[in-house]
């Protein structure tokens, strides 16, 4: 039977654990973001045998999306394993680990889900083989692949697994890349460079997950996010991107790297591969210049971390400095022109209500 190691670990609400069967499950992954705690391990192994299979795949609905679960009969009898989730805002992420299994994303499925997010499954331990658009694509650790929950696919693990997988919207998804589709029924392999990184990268963010909290975890979303973006762009078939494609992935991007005082129109044209005239250029559409944007995001970054703030224990400097402002100073001075008054006082007035 499959060990429940790294699932007995601290337990924090983030859902409603599942009571099996429709009644009773975790809330969908689309209200995580709504809850302000973004830790939960459900381990597999504390149910009652005859009750696993069921909570498990309530799990996998709530986290993911409607699936059917098959098991081999050999394991039936001692089904285990556990689940651990993180809410970072935009994505989640899950590790799933259980003895053998076969998942299927069906076409009756998928008419049960109206805002179809990507999966990209790490595989972190085991083995597995998964199918969509007719391909077959046998996976090892350090592999990575993208699904696409809107279609039909198949997974299956033939022996114990570990597997973490990032739950990207839609929307979010065709900003890092235009057609995250291409990737369907690929591997994107663990021994190049770029997807290896990620993989380990990623690894690294599962163990250490139920132990980040406030900028952290924002900052590793931003980074799991810029690195992926990366390897998609790498490997992306050739093609010139629309003006809105374009935009949207600057936005996306200056959206994760606020911290980053060089963050401008020369920083966007040496990530983007375009000259600074293209850069404002994409803006010339928009209500702002790309500078002005870039003060708005960080203006609005900083007032919802004054309304977390606990007004006895909070450094204004550092708040300043975590959302890429020179100085308190800078940071007093964009806040008081698009509030009307100082970051101080607005986040004391708050206080009081």
């Amino acid at each position: 039977m499959l060990s429940a190691r790294g699932m007995y670990r601290r337990e924090m609400p983030l859902r409603q654990a599942p009571r099996g069967g429709a009644a009773g499950r975790i809330a969908p992954a689309n209200r995580v973001a709504q809850n302000a705690t973004m830790y939960q391990a459900y381990p597999v192994l504390a149910q009652a045998p005859h009750r696993r299979l069921d909570y498990f795949k309530g799990l996998v609905d709530d986290l993911f999306c409607p699936m059917e679960l098959d098991l081999p009969a050999s394991s039936r009898a001692n089904f285990g394993g556990g689940i651990e989730a993180a809410n970072f805002g935009n994505v989640q992420l899950v590790k799933v680990a259980t003895s053998p299994i076969q998942v299927r994303r069906r076409v009756q499925d998928v008419a049960r889900l109206a805002d179809a997010p990507y999966l990209v499954k790490f595989q972190l331990r085991g083995e597995s083989i998964w199918c969509q658009r007719g391909r077959r694509v046998h996976a090892r650790p350090g592999d990575f692949v993208i699904a696409s929950t809107a279609e039909p696919y198949s997974l299956t693990f033939h022996g114990e697994y570990e597997m973490p997988v990032l739950v990207v919207p839609n929307a979010m998804m065709k900003r890092l890349t235009p057609d995250p589709d291409q990737f369907l029924g690929q591997r994107l392999p663990g021994e190049d460079a770029d997807c290896g990184l990620l993989s380990g990268f990623v690894g690294q963010v599962v163990s250490r997950m139920h132990l980040l909290s406030g900028p952290m975890v924002q900052r590793v979303e931003a980074n799991v996010l810029d690195l992926l973006g990366g390897v998609l762009r790498a490997r992306a078939r050739p093609g010139a991107l629309s003006r809105e494609q374009l935009l949207a992935q600057v936005t996306t991007y200056i959206a994760g790297h606020l911290q980053d005082r060089r963050l401008g129109p020369a920083l966007l044209a040496r990530v983007f591969g375009v000259s600074t005239r293209h850069i404002h250029a994409l803006f010339e559409t928009q209500p702002e210049t790309v500078g002005r944007f870039i003060k708005r995001l960080r203006v609005d970054a900083s007032r919802e971390a004054l309304l977390r703030a606990d007004p006895t224990n909070v450094s204004l400097t550092h708040i300043a400095l975590q959302f890429g402002f020179y100085d308190l100073s800078h940071m007093t001075r964009c806040f008081r022109e698009q509030y009307g008054e100082p970051p101080r006082q607005f986040m004391l007035r708050c206080s009081n209500h």
